[in-house]
């Protein structure tokens, strides 16, 4: 009877020991780790979709979250000075460039977005200074001189800015930005000819 009853048990036994069915969960090596880092991807995804909808505070708390991850640290970085030049507070987007750009201080798109940031905040010294730099630096960049020029309008200092729009036409002919630019100084002209009234 012994040797029935030792076969039934390891009849019904064994099985439930070694099924893969049982309750026992083995972990596998880096399997946690491997979760967390989906869970930080998550939150960047999620931040990328705030974005896209234009929910631009959201998007800043969830690059928040997926910045916890150092493989995503940088670039969920970047994305949140992105948010925040967006939603207008410009001054978080500026620091958070700076500090980018402390890292990679060649990165000529950055540093033309701090240039921006400083002409939004109405820091048009800062944006002449930094566009004066860039513009000697990258001589065959149109977009940058483009920049410029608009920074020196709304700057009111026209005479520089029409300087630098011969600069514009003479080294990029075909660039379609002159015609505006050509309205722009026109009306100056006519305003400035106006007599005044009385």
């Amino acid at each position: 009877m012994s040797k029935k009853f030792f076969a039934l048990i390891c009849i019904f036994i064994f099985p439930l020991v070694f099924s893969c069915h049982t309750a026992i969960h083995v972990p596998v090596p880096g399997e946690t780790a491997v979760k967390i880092d989906n869970i930080y991807t998550e939150y960047y995804n999620i931040a990328e979709n705030y974005m896209s909808m234009e929910k631009f505070d959201k998007a800043i708390e969830f690059y928040d979250l997926s910045m916890k991850n150092k493989n995503l640290y940088w670039s969920a970085l970047y994305k949140k000075g992105r948010a925040y030049a967006l939603a207008k507070d410009y001054k978080e987007a500026r620091k958070i460039y700076n500090r980018l750009l402390k890292r990679d201080r060649t990165n000529t798109d950055l540093q033309v977005s701090i240039a921006y940031l400083y002409a939004m905040e109405g820091n048009y010294a800062s944006s002449v200074n930094i566009y004066e730099y860039l513009c000697d630096k990258n001589p065959e960049n149109a977009e940058i001189l483009v920049n410029f020029i608009n920074v020196l309008i709304a700057n009111s200092q026209n005479d520089y800015a029409e300087q630098k729009f011969g600069e514009l036409k003479e080294k990029f002919p075909d660039n379609s930005n002159i015609q505006e630019f050509e309205k722009i100084f026109e009306e100056k002209k006519d305003s400035e000819s106006e007599p005044e009234k009385k």
